[in-house]
């Protein structure tokens, strides 16, 4: 299935959202502003390329490129942002994008991103997709690998996380909205650099992120702590 296929499904999530769906999932979870029967990502994402077929060998092929093509900065970069963080993004917002300096913005990323990581997680037991260095020996990996972790594959948490906190970020400072972006993107795309994640997991982390993105923006305590957030982030940035 192409991206903007997963795009169409994934804006249909939206609308599912708003109407309540029936989660696949046995036991509800709760998070700070989400339950994990808000978003099911097992109804709502195209499976990952099947096992043997061509969009699997395609899917191996781009990681086996990436690990011949990458550099020692690329490698130091995707290392680095093993750190789960929205601080992260400071390289685009500036020196003053610290949490010590925005303890609003950092509670309220921290647990968006915890409800993010709830709903990633129970996709990621649903389909069960072995990482790239499991199913080839060509694959190695430039970050440490937990073997409980190693079919929890699809979709690539960072890449959910990654795109949901450029989203929320760009709404705070659509000044840097472009910059946010292309970071958001960035911070999973180094999972494949990493040798950890096909490009269809993070395509399918960028969808989750979205999708959570407009969970969070339909529920009143989230939109009020954002307020909070957004104000607090904007005048320790400088901006009016």
């Amino acid at each position: 299935m192409t991206i903007s296929q997963m795009a169409v499904r994934a804006f249909i999530a939206v609308s599912a959202v708003s109407l309540g769906t029936t989660s696949l999932f046995a036991r509800a979870e709760q998070g700070a502003y989400l339950s994990s029967e808000d978003v099911d990502l097992s109804v709502l994402l195209a499976p990952p390329p099947a096992p043997q077929s061509a969009d699997q060998q395609r899917d191996l092929a781009e990681v086996l490129k990436v690990q011949r093509e990458r550099t020692p900065q690329e490698v130091a970069a995707g290392i680095a942002d093993l750190d789960e963080s929205v601080f992260r993004f400071g390289d685009v917002l500036g020196p003053r994008f610290k949490d010590e300096n925005l303890p609003k913005t950092a509670r309220l990323f921290k647990a968006a991103n915890l409800d993010a990581e709830m709903i990633a997680s129970n996709a990621k037991t649903h389909f069960r997709r072995a990482r790239p260095f499991v199913v080839s020996s060509e694959v190695h990996p430039t970050v440490p690998t937990k073997q409980k972790a190693y079919y929890r594959a699809y979709p690539s948490g960072h890449a959910t996380m990654g795109y949901l906190d450029a989203i929320l970020l760009a709404s705070m400072v659509p000044e840097k909205r472009a910059e946010l972006f292309a970071r958001g993107r960035q911070y999973g795309e180094n999972r494949i650099v990493d040798g950890v994640h096909y490009p269809t997991d993070t395509e399918a982390g960028r969808l989750d992120g979205t999708v959570v993105a407009a969970a969070l923006m339909r529920n009143p305590k989230f939109n009020a702590d954002m307020t909070a957030a957004r104000d607090e982030l904007r005048a320790a940035l400088g901006l009016q």
